[in-house]
């Protein structure tokens, strides 16, 4: 059995994001265990601290990510699938043997550049800028589309 683990930088700051965040979070546990966890975002206001803020948080996603499995971070340069594709991504690392699949979404700058690099790979959602709070929640909407996929229940048609 694969543990789904969702690591964030930060809450989700409107509303309607943080309840759909939970909505989704209950029906992909109907499938399998998921994990949320979130860490603290750096809030430092003063200009060109970016760099500090990404090791920051950098070091607080480290403490968090489970020992083993695929890490897949959420990353605008990264694969961009369509809801099929990742559908078999993720059957195929639910038949894998591993233990983890770890998905992390990064703050307001992102995620570390080394970070980036420790990943097994990077997923882009869109060509478009998201905000973090939007990127977890459609993560965890593809995540749970995926299911349905692949039970060929009908909430993708």
């Amino acid at each position: 059995k694969v543990y789904l683990t969702l690591l964030a930088v930060g809450k989700a700051s409107e509303p309607f994001v943080q309840e759909g965040c939970s909505a989704y979070e209950e029906k992909i546990r109907r499938y399998t265990d998921l994990a949320v966890i979130l860490v603290r975002e750096e809030k430092i206001a003063a200009q060109g601290k970016r760099e500090y803020i990404l090791r920051a948080e950098g070091r607080r996603i480290r403490e968090k990510l489970p020992a083993e499995g695929l890490r897949v971070a959420l990353d605008e340069k990264g694969r961009l699938w369509n809801s099929s594709s990742f559908a078999l991504f993720l059957k195929k690392e639910l038949e894998s043997g591993r233990k983890h699949l770890t998905f992390i979404v990064g703050g307001p700058y992102g995620l570390e550049e080394a970070l980036r690099k420790e990943v097994s790979f990077g997923l882009a959602l869109s060509p478009m800028t998201l905000t973090h709070g939007m990127a977890r929640m459609i993560l965890l909407e593809q995540i749970y589309r995926a299911f349905t996929l692949m039970r060929g229940e009908p909430y993708h048609k």
